[in-house]
């Protein structure tokens, strides 16, 4: 009898096994966290981080560094201009946009301009951005004068496979302050500057 019940007995059917589940999560998983990171890598270069000059007061003057970024994003299209030249430029703190300019029509090398208004006088913010260049290794081409009262700054810079340049125009004014608001109806100082951000391709 006992050969007869144990030839007859039914196997209980096998568990599923959960590898082939828990191999799918898995890979879901990377594919997850790879997309996270590559998000991270590819974010807008108008949004990496300001400048190590950011927060500082530029020596020689009295104003202190601003990241460029959030003046730039105005201009920034197809993920141009590159982080790198991006964290390399900063802004007066206290500046104020005004506009922008569009050369390049979106169909040739990256070429546009901001336009800004600095509380300053243009030898104050003259010195700024020399110094500012100078300290993020900005190559200064030429400092001139094209005119009485405006001063331009012409620099350049690799970065991404591309030299890059920028053309600093600064321009000063004196603004009227009614007695009334200044107590003493004098004037104050302030520069209009437009930067034109361009690319080449590098030579090297």
């Amino acid at each position: 009898m006992s050969t007869v019940s144990a030839s007859t007995e039914r196997r209980r059917p096998a568990a599923p096994s959960l590898r082939p589940a828990l191999a799918v999560v898995a890979v879901a998983i990377v594919i997850v966290l790879g997309g996270t990171v590559l998000a991270l890598v590819g974010t807008s270069s108008a949004r990496q981080a300001p400048p190590a000059l950011s927060g500082h007061h530029i020596p020689g003057t009295t104003l202190r560094a601003a990241a460029a970024t959030s003046f730039i994003a105005h201009i920034a299209y197809g993920g141009e201009p590159p982080s790198d030249i991006v964290g390399s430029l900063a802004v007066p703190s206290g500046s104020v946009y005004l506009g922008r300019a569009v050369y390049d029509a979106g169909v040739s090398q990256f070429d546009r301009q901001i336009r800004i208004e600095i509380p300053a006088p243009l030898a104050e913010v003259r010195k700024f951005f020399q110094a500012m260049l100078s300290h993020e290794r900005w190559v200064t081409n030429s400092v001139t004068s094209p005119s009485p009262g405006t001063e331009q700054i012409l620099a350049e810079k690799s970065g991404a496979g591309y030299q890059w340049r920028v053309g600093i125009t600064m321009k000063g004014e004196q603004v009227f302050v009614a007695p009334a608001l200044a107590g003493s109806g004098r004037s104050a100082a302030k520069s209009t500057v437009a930067i034109r951000l361009y690319q080449v391709e590098d030579a090297s």
